[in-house]
């Protein structure tokens, strides 16, 4: 379905699309909402809009409405591209495709509501058991993602020599956008080469990319907090090295506790072939390379023990092995 209402910019930079998504009233988006919901046949109900993510959020009931704009296009397509690929793989619930198409050229993506709260809204609160007990069903859901299985011609399947130069060759210009400290910046790429094989080359698996508090839902049961949900796949590829899919739920909810890290990595059961000092370095290098990533902003969630005056103290702290 395309329809063209004139109500969402259209031709406009990042910045631009950015500050629309954050920052335009509920009033802008109901012409397209209120479209929506007439072409699908959706609840009646108020709108209300989700600040999560990148995209444009909205909820109705037990739907989620997601916009991308014609910027991102490629993270619209990929949601419509996974969503069936995971239904009923995961022992968490992943979002059931209802509808999608484009207005004004953004992309969108209708999807049922999961279950449970953002697992970010209650993760500061948690006991370090409690943490424990969740990361061990993370290092669960890594595997089964690690076990599903695509077609060989999947379209979000990369060719992984190229993917991880092209990762290399750019992040540079990315981390003095994000004003990296010029000491650190200097050591970045003597960093990734000592690391050599960093992303090393496996079978084609599928890699979420962005596992985090903010894309994992979770319900609280018999007085434990247990995941229920796993979402926002625009960021999904087919590749070849599982260090990309460890590395956001290490930094993002292990936070520097070797407790968390080490629950992760029993669970997950794919990284003991290989020394902790070489894994903490391969870590390290794709989180610099990572796409997307601001690196200064990672570091911040892991806190300060140590001087940060090279990356390998930096690996010390966020990756303690």
């Amino acid at each position: 379905m395309k329809a063209l209402l004139n109500c969402l910019p259209r031709g406009v930079d990042n910045a631009a699309c950015r500050d629309f998504i954050e920052n335009a009233p509920l009033t802008s988006w109901l012409p397209v909402l209120d479209h929506l919901r007439q072409a699908f046949d959706l609840a009646d109900g108020p709108w209300e809009k989700i600040p999560q993510g990148s995209n444009a959020l909205f909820g109705l009931r037990d739907v989620i409405v997601k916009l991308v704009p014609p910027n991102w296009r490629r993270q619209g397509d990929k949601e419509l591209l996974v969503a069936p690929l995971l239904e009923g793989k995961l022992s968490l619930q992943t979002p059931g495709l209802i509808g999608s198409g484009e207005v004004d050229d953004w992309v969108f993506v209708i999807t049922t509501r999961l279950d449970g709260v953002v697992l970010a809204d209650v993760w500061p609160t948690l006991a370090i058991e409690q943490k424990r007990a969740i990361m061990l069903q993370t290092g669960q859901v890594l595997r089964e993602l690690r076990a599903v299985r695509f077609d060989d011609d999947i379209a979000i399947k990369v060719d992984w020599p190229s993917y991880v130069q092209g990762l290399v060759d750019g992040c540079m210009a990315r981390h003095r956008r994000r004003m990296m400290s010029e000491v650190l910046l200097d050591q970045v790429l003597p960093y990734i080469a000592a690391a050599k094989d960093f992303a090393q080359q496996g079978a084609p698996r599928f890699i979420h990319m962005d596992i985090h508090p903010w894309n994992l839902m979770a319900k609280q049961e018999e007085g434990c907090w247990k995941l229920t949900g796993l979402l926002d796949f625009g960021d999904a590829i087919v590749g070849n090295s599982d260090r990309f899919e460890l590395l956001t739920p290490m930094i993002f909810m292990a936070q520097g506790s070797p407790v968390l890290l080490q629950a992760l990595l029993d669970s997950y059961d794919a990284t003991n072939d290989i020394s902790p000092s070489t894994l903490q370095r391969q870590l390290t290098a794709c989180m610099l390379v990572r796409p997307d990533s601001d690196v200064m902003f990672c570091m911040r969630q892991v806190p300060t023990s140590a001087p940060r005056d090279n990356w390998e103290q930096i690996a010390a702290q966020i990756f303690p092995i």
